[in-house]
């Protein structure tokens, strides 16, 4: 009975914190097409018609992901408190199709499908981030601490959702550059 009486107490003086769900993700994947008959041919499609990047280059594969939140306080006299948060991660991928795969040579096949997986396994490195970056967010923005008001709370909690943005957005460049956009992971034809 003592016990009992110690777990109910202890539940009791715990501070309520709200809780915390997993973010909605929203995925998508579109494609391009590149057709050849060497890895030669294929690889400098891949070159050409590839998905741009922000500096104009063209690579094999692109993932964008974005992060939205938003969040409901409440003032309770002097004090505004987080109440609840929704975050949601949309992702989207861009990945070639080799349009005369069927009628490649086997080696080819073998190469291409080599290649595929490597750029998925890149790609899907970045949205990693992107997925890493919600759940980080909706556990910052539920830790704000209380303020004098809602409009510092709201301020702040933004404020740390922009940072862990930013955060994986230099991830995302890092990761790019010591990879050389997968190309160090197998994502070549070459």
């Amino acid at each position: 009975m003592r016990k009992v009486m110690f777990a109910c107490a202890a539940l009791i003086s715990m501070p309520v914190v709200p809780a915390a769900a997993e973010p909605l993700v929203r995925m998508h994947t579109s494609y391009y097409y590149i057709d050849g008959p060497s890895a030669t041919v294929l690889a400098a499609q891949l070159d050409q018609n590839g998905p741009p990047e922000g500096d104009g280059r063209r690579y094999a594969g692109k993932t964008r992901w974005d992060v939205q939140w938003k969040f409901r306080h409440q003032q309770q006299g002097t004090v505004c408190s987080m109440k609840e948060v929704a975050v949601a991660v949309g992702v989207a991928q861009t990945l070639p199709r080799w349009r005369g795969e069927d009628k490649g040579a086997a080696a080819l096949k073998a190469r291409w499908t080599k290649f595929l997986e490597a750029l998925q396994r890149h790609e899907d490195g970045h949205k990693e981030h992107g997925l890493k970056a919600g759940k980080e967010i909706e556990a910052a923005v539920l830790a704000v601490k209380p303020a004098s008001n809602c409009e510092d709370l709201g301020a702040a909690a933004n404020a740390a959702a922009k940072a862990i943005v930013a955060k994986y957005q230099a991830l995302d460049q890092e990761y790019d550059r010591t990879t050389d956009h997968g190309r160090n992971q197998g994502a070549t034809l070459l």
